[in-house]
């Protein structure tokens, strides 16, 4: 009688390791599923973000363009109004 129940005891030992065992590698599969699944998201998130940062990259170039733009326009009706008041010292000069 003892032999079998040192044996069953064995195997309870050894059942009851497995169940831990499996728990665990459980335990790991649905960690290893939501890392999974966040890397899954981020891959997704990443076209999106590439996106909204070509149309940010379109208009800071658009809008260094129409300054340039308007900074050159300055310059030339500055340029313009010196000429015309040189031109107007010139004639009342001349008067």
């Amino acid at each position: 009688p003892r032999w079998p129940r040192r044996q069953l005891a064995e195997a309870r030992g050894q059942l009851r390791a497995a169940e831990e065992a499996l728990a665990a590698k459980q335990e790991l599969i649905d960690k290893l599923k939501a890392q999974a699944e966040q890397q899954r998201a981020t891959l997704e998130t990443i076209p999106v973000l590439q996106a909204q940062a070509d149309i940010y990259k379109a208009d800071f170039a658009a809008e260094r363009a129409a300054r340039e733009q308007l900074h050159a326009q300055r310059e030339a009706l500055q340029e313009a109004l010196a000429q015309l008041r040189a031109r107007l010292e010139a004639e009342a000069a001349t008067r």
